[in-house]
């Protein structure tokens, strides 16, 4: 099954952020599979900013540390050479971190700047790329957030769907 786009314009950056961490809290339930959530806004000088969910350089860093200590280590256990492993450390992170800082996983950082271009002040946008197949219960759990969805690649009656579900939740929250 392939991974869905959803880019969900919200009244500020704090809403879209505990939106973000509500999905959190519903793939941790397994009612969404979440591959990338990225909250989209302009900061106080009017750049755009993007509040990614996961820090490439630094995944890439732990991860090469890893596995350059293991290499280090297997090799240092061989050679009987116990620098080995400090070296595969040290060179495991920094070639992880490079990887890691020119990785583009998730949605394009291209596309949400350029989409995020189109917001007024205070807004944000919630890329949210993922699936359900629970959408009666991941609907009503998001739509308290409110938001109207800016674009996706679901169909059209899906869209609908999701603002109709993110109009009647604020409408609760109000009445």
């Amino acid at each position: 099954m392939t991974a869905n786009l959803v880019a969900i314009l919200m009244k500020d950056a704090e809403t879209a952020r505990a939106a973000r961490q509500e999905c959190y809290v519903m793939a941790r339930d397994g009612l969404i599979t979440m591959e990338d959530a990225v909250v989209v806004y302009r900061d106080d000088s009017g750049e755009i900013k993007l509040d990614q969910s996961v820090n490439l350089t630094a995944a890439g860093a732990m991860s090469g540390a890893w596995w350059g200590v293991l290499i280090g280590g297997i090799l240092g256990i061989a050679t009987g050479g116990a620098g080995l492993l400090l070296a595969g450390l040290v060179g495991g992170a920094a070639g992880g971190a490079l990887s890691g800082s020119m990785s583009d996983m998730g949605v394009s950082d291209d596309m949400m700047r350029e989409t995020g271009a189109a917001l007024d002040d205070g807004q944000a946008i919630l890329f949210l790329l993922g699936r359900t197949n629970a959408p009666d219960k991941f609907l009503p759990r998001l739509a308290q957030f409110g938001g109207r969805v800016m674009t996706s690649n679901l169909p059209g009656d899906v869209d609908a769907r999701i603002n109709a579900a993110l109009e009647q939740g604020v409408q609760s929250q109000v009445g």
